[in-house]
């Protein structure tokens, strides 16, 4: 017997048997004729017997079973639509997005740190997030991925001679170029981000405005401060020769820090966290007594690091380039021996791409401004016309003030007249006393 003739005589047994079958009865095996049902829905070459259809559909199954055909699985999925699927996928100017992908390089055991021209920025800004070891993938649902992984970047080792070490560099400088190029091709040739990416400023800072660059700084500051015992010395602290503490707290605007919260009468501090004590880093501001500065949480809220998870845990985080710090590292311990580190360098802590530290990706040009510096150059221009401002205001309300009292001249001038009508009062009263009773005006002729 052929093959052929053997398969139309089993389907033709199987509808016999389907056909016998009360409404009310089941099939001695069910998982078997879905199965098969399954199996002739995606040969695209037979038609599924009606009859097996009706007893997939009709079989009273739980939510659990496993069954279900993938067809079905597939329009289940495309009826309910998650939420994060109707995010689009292609947004290269939206600075969040962008910092989401950049976000999925953070962890250590996934991602290590690449050359320049094929770190995790660049990665980021074609559309690209890390998915698993070493392996990227495209946000935009064309299904590519690259594996980026380079040869150690070996030096002067004794176990190596200088052929060996020539060989290895040229082999990583043309891997290099290599993964440079898939940034882009390696996208699928209809995939929008092979087209373009984000644009070069997409890391820039805003801080061109004073009002929410002070807000942010300002939330930086009062985040930090709820750390409390957990902040490092400000001895500890390794600060840039062009940083002058002093100087900057008092280019501070009026209130800049202050937590919108009025102080009450009896009290001339500004309201901070409850579990913040006073320490000798805390001191008050020669321009701004009425603000109480702690002066290890205001630099690292000024060069861009922020509480990171809950303040209990004494970590610091840059929101920027995703660098974390623990604090903890930089105080010494409760049994009185030293930390376990002794300078915290604010600067090199960020990754060398963040735009606090790079004045490139924050100004577009080697020599602009970093953002650190931006920051100070905001706060000083907004001090400046604050003051500006006040001592306008105060000149305006004086001359107000004395335009309401008289001037001396005039002064004078209005006692002389008064004087003149008393005196030509009395004058005719003494006319009145002196003329005779009787006596009568002329009348005119």
């Amino acid at each position: 017997m052929s093959y052929a003739l053997a398969s139309k005589k089993r389907k033709f047994h199987r509808v016999l048997d389907s056909i016998s079958l009360g409404s009310s009865q089941k099939p001695a095996s069910p998982q078997l004729s879905v199965a098969g049902g399954d199996n002739l829905m995606l040969s695209g070459t037979t038609q599924p017997n009606p009859s097996i259809k009706r007893v997939r559909l009709s079989r009273d199954d739980s939510p659990d079973s496993t069954s279900a055909t993938p067809s079905n699985r597939l329009i289940s999925r495309h009826s309910t639509p998650s939420t994060t699927s109707l995010r689009p996928s292609f947004v290269p100017w939206d600075r969040e997005r962008f910092l989401e992908r950049l976000e999925t390089f953070r962890n250590v055991e996934r991602w290590k740190p690449q050359p320049d021209a094929i770190n995790e920025v660049q990665w980021a800004k074609r559309g690209w997030s890390c998915t698993d070891k070493v392996r990227v993938e495209c946000v935009g649902g064309c299904g590519h991925s690259v594996v980026v992984k380079l040869p150690d970047d070996i030096d002067d080792l004794e176990e190596y001679d200088s052929e060996k070490i020539a060989d290895r560099k040229e082999v990583r400088a043309q891997l290099v170029v290599k993964y440079q190029s898939l940034i882009v091709e390696g996208h699928a040739e209809k995939c929008p981000w092979r087209k373009s990416g984000c644009d070069d400023s997409i890391q820039r800072l805003s801080l061109a405005k004073a009002e929410p660059a002070l807000h942010n700084l300002r939330a930086r500051y009062l985040n930090l401060l709820s750390v409390g015992g957990r902040l490092p010395p400000m001895e500890t602290l390794k600060l840039p020769e062009k940083f002058d503490i002093g100087l900057t707290l008092s280019s501070l605007p009026p209130g800049a820090l202050s937590d919108d919260v009025k102080p009450s009468d009896n009290t001339t501090e500004t309201n901070t966290p409850k579990d913040v004590t006073p320490s000798k880093d805390m001191e008050n501001s020669n321009e701004h007594p009425s603000i109480v500065t702690n002066k290890t949480a205001f630099t690292l809220a000024f060069f861009g690091w922020d509480v990171s998870g809950e303040a209990s845990a004494g970590l610091a985080g840059c929101k920027a380039c995703f660098r974390r710090l623990g604090l903890w590292m930089y105080i010494p311990k409760e049994d009185g021996s030293a930390a376990l580190y002794s300078e915290l360098d604010i600067v090199s802590e960020h990754l060398d791409y963040c735009p606090w530290i790079n004045s490139e990706s924050q100004s577009g040009r080697k020599s602009g401004l970093c953002g650190w510096e931006a920051l100070g150059r905001v706060m000083e221009s907004e001090h400046r016309r604050q003051t500006w401002s006040k001592n306008e205001t105060s000149k305006a309300e004086q001359v107000s003030t004395s335009s309401t009292e008289p001037a001396p001249e005039q002064a004078d001038e209005e006692t002389r007249k008064t004087k003149d009508r008393e005196w030509w009062a009395k004058l005719r009263r003494v006319r009145q006393a002196l003329q005779p009773k009787g006596a009568k005006k002329a009348k005119p002729t």
